[in-house]
């Protein structure tokens, strides 16, 4: 994922220690209804594009450096171009999380023109189960995949979960996704509070080989050992950043702590200040043991864990793994962000 005006987004995370994620929910009608998912529903009305532009302006106002449009499905979202569009240079990085299910080309072309900076999409499986417990797979989206590859002027990446459901899986998706040029990450599933809900083997050599294909020094790989001790059977202590580092906005404007945690913290965006996000940064929240959001624990890195974010961001901005150099001058958070989270 690149990062406009890196020096500048280096100094305010580590100088003004502003919070580096604000994922707003656009919507919560989803054109999936998958088995284990929480964050969706069938009736929600669409939040008007003024109401969202408001939301943008405030996390503007608290420094934001990333903004990651979640929903639901925020490409249901009618006027989601001229949201990208008006977020664009209120902020460094404009995100998406999208099942990809809803892609065209001209939605494509609308959100290269818009200028969304990165895309990420969740992918579960090779192909839905039998019981549609697990939709969101790669068959039905080949074809769209193919046409971003080949049209798509913001960076991409797709997001695996590892299950019990989907660990048979794990291997062969790599396989594709690596054959069609794609980036892919990888997430331990959690349950509907946020800790995680499987461990011990297969799911501990799968990890292994997964951390073998990722690059230690790229900021997915800030949560590689993290993850790793969780499916050993271990909750290893960290200090999570939610409420300032990470933002979560809910679908009524209220700052949550995350999606697992929603109703905890419950303030108005508009009401949010430097005071709550120094507050919030240096409190524990009381859910980190075993939790496996994994966005939320590389976004607490930059706290604790300040040298080693450092140079995960300046050795990608000087080197890509991928192809061996920086990419048009701006730093390259390969394979992931900070942001990440599948919906």
């Amino acid at each position: 994922m690149k990062v406009r005006r890196p020096v500048k987004v280096l100094y305010d995370l580590l100088i003004r220690h502003v919070p580096f994620d604000g994922q707003v929910i656009v919507t919560r009608r989803c054109n999936l209804q998958c088995g284990y998912c929480s964050e969706f529903d069938k009736s929600s009305p669409i939040i008007p594009l003024e109401v969202l532009k408001r939301r943008v302006d405030n996390l503007q106002r608290l420094g934001i450096v990333e903004i990651t449009f979640l929903g639901g499905e925020p490409l249901l979202h009618p006027d989601i171009a001229e949201l990208v569009r008006y977020t664009r240079p209120r902020c460094g990085i404009v995100s998406m999380t999208t099942n990809g299910m809803l892609l065209t080309k001209k939605m494509i072309d609308d959100l290269n023109e818009a200028g969304l900076d990165h895309m990420q999409i969740s992918i579960d499986a090779l192909v839905p189960d039998k019981d549609r417990y697990i939709i969101k797979s790669l068959k039905p989206l080949r074809s769209r995949l193919a046409e971003l590859k080949a049209a798509a002027k913001f960076d991409v990446h797709l997001a695996a979960v590892l299950c019990e459901r989907t660990a048979d899986q794990v291997g062969d998706l790599f396989r594709e996704a690596d054959e069609m040029g794609i980036p892919i990450g990888l997430s331990v599933c959690h349950d509907d509070t946020g800790r995680k809900s499987v461990w011990g083997e297969p799911y501990i050599s799968i990890w292994g080989d997964y951390r073998r294909r990722e690059h230690e020094y790229t900021i997915k790989g800030l949560d590689g050992e993290y993850s790793a001790g969780l499916l050993r059977g271990e909750d290893p202590p960290w200090l999570c950043r939610s409420g300032s580092r990470y933002l979560y906005i809910d679908e009524f404007g209220m700052v949550q702590f995350c999606s697992m945690q929603r109703g905890r913290l419950n303030i108005p965006l508009e009401l949010y200040s430097r005071h709550h996000i120094r507050h919030y940064g240096k409190i524990y929240k009381g859910c980190e043991e075993g939790c496996s959001n994994d966005c939320v624990f590389r976004t607490s890195e930059i706290d604790n864990n300040r040298m080693r974010v450092v140079r995960s961001l300046l050795k990608s901005y000087f080197f890509h793994p991928k192809d061996g150099h920086r990419k048009n001058g701006h730093i390259v958070l390969v394979d992931a962000q900070l942001q990440g989270e599948a919906s």
